[in-house]
């Protein structure tokens, strides 16, 4: 009998256990937001002869409307639906017929509600411009006050839902020229429907009584031992009903727990403040910090914060965040800088820019942002385009990587915003102002949580005028001290926050590698350079041929111009002319897009080491861009669909945190360390070797480097008895003669000299040039190559084996993987290097990863070729 009672006792615990397990977990699946993603249908307004409340009843026949997904602009949906095909083939864009959308447009959902009884807010994340919106009949609101591009708008919908189905009607009036929004200034077209539509998230948030907004996360930790941190966080309660209620906050952070009590009036809103000094366990022993990738790791916490009303879970919501703390310092020549966990950080980064339609994927976000972390960059300027939804950031904390997010110099000239121009942004009306502060205040709510970002950027060519930074000053005491502001990327001063101690002085046309070392008045290596770089990157022909017409791919013409930049830079013409002289005039397209590989190489990663040389002197670089809005040829690092240029390896070579490096201004060889640590004893090697191949100097030394320094490692030989291409080759390795870094140079004894006097905010040009034109005198070379292909789940490894038998030079080797079908190039691809060279008999591993689902139902096929390879 006991034995059988025992039994019993075991299944009853066991049953009990199972029930609280299930509990447990439907209390973990309480729904508190929904995402309206599928299901959407769009027409004009031109073919709906009805009116929202009319559209947003059931049974409305939508047969005939486009579907769609939200986000997605109008253009971005016609597009999908297959109704303008190469779009961006020549200039086909040009062609499309934008009166179309200078109508409203109209958005329909249908959704299901389980429980009426919840209080229901309706979150659109973002509606260009302005919209009526109509649910099950009845205009909930009007355009009047829905408006504004970067607007975050709720709505309650507690009265108008229904249990079951649903309808909702957007009617979606486009952007007027004068009406602060989306642009892409001078990087591309304007798209023609300009971005009109619901371009990002459409979400209902869902709880009972009482919820929760605005959740944030602030941290300060002890930056000499990084032993302890402190946590400040806050969220506001609302209640929702007219009665007085009680309600208890609950937080926590893996084993940490906390809890507040709250009287919340009728309808109150009121900011709740969990202080360490009130909360010990807020005070964390040995947190795990963020870092970027290059110094550690980007370590993540998660909060789960709720709010119990009548013992019962309200509304409950799971925010990342990470322990870290950023700052700006000025040194002593004026230049501001940034610190990560009191730790000097140099930046090194790139302009982002969303795709033209706003409609980049998950997927391809993520794969950009992969080719940041490829090329060693730590840092993502956002300007003007916050990303189609919050995934981007959510990436960047995941990856390590910083990000200057702010608004766009869309703003501040009249060809951009049709508004009379002065000093300051053409933010100035007192309407103007507050709905920028809007803006501002809605992402700052929006995104504040995530580490990623280290600073919020309010100007870019100009400052705002002093009532609007007035104002930004005061919104920022109340919704962010944690990071430092930036009133502009130029260097300005401002009446209120004095020197913005950064620069904008240009290039973002053609310089020669040696600028970035020689000039001391501009774009050169000193400062901050808060966009700048060397023009045109042209691409692969590959690439060309996705844009170019057949019948235009040569001579270059007035398409090739189309798929420049706007204004000053729809024009190839400065980077030819340097080419020309610099590599010889081409004869055909196929020439001309392979051997400005070379120039995009040597340019971009000129351009880093500089920066990375004059450490002493240098506290940030961006280049103007990383990726494209469109298939075009300037200002890139890979082009729209993904496949990278030389300039991507250039970059990768330039702005590794340890480095060995060719010093252009003063015939000298660097090692590099932007690591804040000291660097153990390091073998720099360095041989030259002549036109033919043959070593006619070579020397080696052993390092040590300070953190955040460089040191002039070895002085070369005046190269006047060279021969007129020298090339120049050079390896770090550690105490264990593990090979840290490998660079290659070719060099010219005739020297690219600059016109100083002609400098202007878009380049300084040449007066004499480099002269590599014998380059295609060098002997054919055949190279062995052998490689493997590994699969490992969901991505392909393939490792290559290069090695030139021969006695001369193997220059300039692009390496390729392909699809067997198509022949075209596998996108997105992680090359550990490309375009190499290979001095006499020597032998180099390459790896190169990609996902299996890039192949698209193909087989991966090595290929190669190089300026003299067979």
């Amino acid at each position: 009998m006991k034995n059988i009672n025992y039994t019993n006792a075991i299944l009853i615990s066991f049953l009990f256990w199972v029930m609280s397990c299930m509990m447990a977990v439907n209390a973990q699946n309480v729904k508190f937001e929904q995402q309206l993603k599928e299901g959407w249908t769009i027409a004009s307004s031109a073919q709906i002869n009805n009116s929202g409340d009319k559209i947003s009843v059931a049974g409305f026949e939508v047969s005939k409307w486009y579907t769609t997904t939200v986000p997605s602009t109008v253009m971005a949906s016609l597009i999908a639906n297959k109704e303008y095909a190469d779009i961006f083939m020549g200039e086909n864009i040009s062609k499309v017929d934008t009166t179309r959308f200078r109508v409203p447009w109209w958005y329909r959902n249908e959704f299901v509600i389980e429980d009426a009884s919840k209080n229901t807010e309706l979150q659109f994340e973002g509606i260009n411009y302005r919209a009526n919106v109509w649910l099950n009949g009845s205009k909930i609101a009007a355009a009047d006050s829905l408006f504004g591009g970067f607007r975050i708008f709720t709505l309650n919908i507690s009265k108008h839902i229904k249990k079951g189905k649903n309808v909702l009607a957007v009617e979606v009036f486009h952007q007027k020229p004068d009406e602060p929004s989306i642009g892409f200034v001078d990087w591309a077209p304007m798209a023609p429907d300009r971005e009109l539509g619901l371009w990002r998230p459409v979400k209902l948030k869902i709880s009972d009584k009482t919820s929760l907004n605005n959740i944030f996360v602030t941290s300060k930790i002890d930056k000499k031992e990084y032993k302890n941190a402190t946590l400040e966080i806050s969220a506001e309660a609302v209640n929702h009903t007219n009665e007085a209620v009680e309600s208890l906050l609950k937080g926590k952070i893996e084993n940490i727990t906390f809890e507040k009590k709250v009287t919340l009036q009728p309808f109150e809103k009121r900011i709740i403040v969990f202080k360490s000094s009130e909360f010990k366990q807020l005070n964390i022993k040995n947190p795990r910090l963020w870092w970027t990738y290059e110094l550690g790791k980007p370590n993540l916490y998660t909060l789960t914060l709720s709010i119990e009303t009548n013992k019962k879970v309200s509304y409950s919501k799971a925010t990342s965040f990470g322990i870290r703390e950023v700052e700006d310092y000025i040194t002593a020549k004026g230049y501001r800088g940034y610190k990560l966990n009191g730790v000097e950080v140099l930046i090194k980064g790139g302009g982002w820019v969303d795709g033209m339609f706003l409609n980049d994927t998950e997927e391809k976000v993520k794969a950009q942002l992969e080719y940041v972390k490829q090329t060693n960059m730590n840092t993502v300027r956002m300007e003007g385009f916050w990303g189609n939804s919050e995934r981007i950031y959510e990436m960047a904390d995941e990856m390590g990587l910083l990000m200057m997010v702010g608004w766009s110099c869309q703003w501040e000239w009249k060809g951009y915003l049709d508004k009379p121009e002065d000093d300051f942004m053409s933010i100035k009306t007192p309407e103007d102002m507050n709905l920028i502060i809007n803006y501002t205040r809605d992402h700052v709510n929006w995104l504040r949580n995530h580490p990623s970002i280290f600073v919020w950027v309010m100007g870019s060519d100009k400052l705002p005028r002093p009532e609007l930074e007035e104002k930004y000053n005061i919104l920022f005491k109340e919704i962010d001290t944690s990071r430092p502001l930036l009133m502009s990327c130029k260097g300005m001063e401002s009446t209120i926050s004095g020197k913005t101690g950064v620069k904008m002085n240009g290039p973002y046309e053609y310089v020669a590698p040696n600028y970035w070392f020689v000039d001391t008045e501009n774009g050169g290596a000193f400062g901050f350079n808060t966009e700048t770089g060397p023009g045109p990157q042209v691409p692969s022909l590959e690439v060309v041929k996705s844009m170019i017409p057949e019948d235009k791919l040569w001579p270059i013409n007035t398409t090739w111009d189309f798929h420049c930049g706007r204004n000053e830079f729809q024009t190839l013409e400065r980077f030819t002319t340097a080419f020309n002289n610099r590599y010889g005039i081409q004869h055909n397209v196929e020439d001309f897009t392979f051997k400005s590989q070379a120039s995009n190489l040597e340019s971009m990663r000129s351009m880093y080491e500089a920066f990375a040389i004059n450490r002493s002197n240098t506290t940030g670089i961006v280049q103007w861009m990383f990726n494209s809005p469109w298939p075009k040829l300037i200002w890139q690092f890979w082009d729209y669909n993904l496949l990278p240029n030389a300039a991507f390896y250039g970059a990768r070579l330039g702005a590794r945190q340890v480095n060995i490096a060719y010093n252009y201004g003063d015939n000298a060889v660097y090692v590099s360390n932007l690591n804040p640590q000291k660097t153990k004893k390091l073998k720099a090697q360095v041989k030259v070797f002549d036109f033919n191949g043959k070593v006619i100097f070579e020397k080696e030394e052993t390092v040590a480097v300070n953190g955040n320094a460089s040191l002039k490692t070895i002085a070369l030989p005046d190269d006047k008895a060279y021969s007129k291409i020298y090339f120049l080759k050079m390896n770090l390795s550690d105490e264990n003669g593990k090979s840290i870094a490998d660079n290659f140079y070719w060099l010219s004894t005739k020297k690219d000299v600059f016109d100083f006097k002609k400098s202007d905010w878009i380049h300084t040009p040449l007066m004499e040039y480099a002269d590599f034109k014998d380059l295609d005198k060098l002997p054919k070379v055949k190279i062995a190559a052998q490689h493997t292909i590994k699969k490992e789940k969901d991505n392909y490894e393939v490792t290559v084996e290069l090695k030139n038998p021969s006695a001369a030079i193997a220059f300039l080797i692009e390496l390729n993987i392909v699809g067997d079908l198509s022949g075209k190039s596998i996108v997105p691809v992680l090359w550990d290097d490309n375009y190499i060279s290979l001095v006499p008999k020597e032998s180099r591993t390459i790896k190169v990863t990609f996902p299996v689902a890039a192949l698209k139902g193909e087989k991966p096929v090595f290929r190669y070729k190089g300026w003299n390879v067979d």
